[in-house]
């Protein structure tokens, strides 16, 4: 599988995530470097065999647990954080769309989940300390990042352009978790601020989805000891009608920003201009699981609506090719 990224990251502006930094010093450093990839290494982009469905879907969601389990942590540590209004919002919106995440690729078919405990390379200071919380989670969202365009192409080679579709679109929210966590940053030391959004192409430093556990793993976020040991838990269900809001499990005050999180049930294409239970234009889900799946994901009664309307659309495009074939029928070959 040959894929060469269109930007790499230069190994001289990378910072070491090892060395003490001062606040200021970090973000500096952090914000110019690109602050999420130093955990991975530079990968020669070569022919690499393909994973299979089930390895990408099952991978995807152990990815999504990590993400929900540092935000949850995130959330529940705000005050410490010097996290509130809408800075806090960020990431409880952020946790619900991981969380949504997680359910899509469970629902989808993947595995048991690779882990469901998690570690962090800072341990608890992850959560006491803003620019370790802000690096931390720019070096997640720097290999979720990397992993989703490694799966948009495998997905792609397989001729599963859905999923595809929907690896793409998850890999942009991911990118802007990544933005507004900087943003976050640049807040608290607007000093030494650099573009929030620094990046002309999201590099793809895996040459696969298969690749992203060992690098989790050698940057210390599969390896729970005492005192350094974090739980996944599923913090918020989505309405079985895919309309917005849902329920706040852990009672994390998610109810407001959940309510303005748009399409949360599941990835939506657009169907028209009308509106629909998404807000935001409109929109249908795209029906590429079974019924189960979809009842699962409160995604079946819009998945009925976009299948009508499909059938409509056959019918229109029938029509219409029979009558621009009536119309373009020579005159001589005519039945009387």
């Amino acid at each position: 599988m040959t894929d060469v990224s269109k930007q790499t990251i230069p190994e001289t502006v990378l910072p070491s995530f090892d060395t003490p930094h001062s606040r200021r010093s970090l973000f500096a450093g952090t914000m110019a470097a690109g602050l999420g990839l130093s955990l991975l290494p530079a990968v020669a982009h070569a022919d690499t065999p393909l994973d299979s469905i089930k390895t990408i879907l099952t991978i995807a969601r152990t990815a999504e647990r990590l993400a929900v389990t540092f935000y949850t942590n995130g959330v529940q540590n705000a005050g410490t954080l010097g996290l509130s209004g809408a800075q806090l919002d960020y990431f409880k919106a952020a946790l619900i769309e991981e969380q949504l995440h997680e359910l899509f690729f469970t629902a989808a078919g993947a595995g048991a989940p690779l882990a469901s405990t998690f570690s962090f390379p800072h341990g608890a200071t992850t959560f006491t300390d803003l620019p370790t919380f802000i690096q931390t989670q720019q070096q997640l969202e720097g290999v979720f990042d990397s992993a989703f365009i490694a799966a948009v192409y495998e997905f792609s080679a397989m001729g599963r352009s859905d999923l595809a579709r929907t690896a793409c679109q998850i890999a942009m929210i991911e990118s802007e978790h990544r933005v507004l966590g900087r943003a976050v940053l640049a807040g608290s030391m607007p000093d030494t601020y650099d573009p929030a959004d620094n990046w002309t192409y999201a590099p793809q430093d895996l040459t696969s989805v298969g690749a992203a556990p060992g690098v989790v793993q050698a940057a210390g976020y599969l390896s729970p000891t005492d005192g350094n040991r974090y739980m996944y838990q599923q913090v918020y269900q989505p309405n079985a009608d895919g309309s917005n809001g849902g329920t706040d499990i852990l009672g994390l005050g998610l109810g407001a920003v959940a309510a303005k999180v748009l399409y949360q049930s599941g990835p939506f294409v657009a169907m028209g201009m009308g509106t629909g239970n998404g807000g935001g234009g409109g929109g249908a889900a795209t029906p590429e699981l079974g019924s189960g799946e979809l009842l699962a994901t409160g995604l079946l009664p819009i998945a009925g609506l976009l299948l009508y309307r499909r059938r409509k659309d056959a019918q229109a495009r029938a029509a219409r090719a029979a009558r621009d074939s009536s119309q373009n029928q020579d005159p001589a070959d005519a039945t009387p």
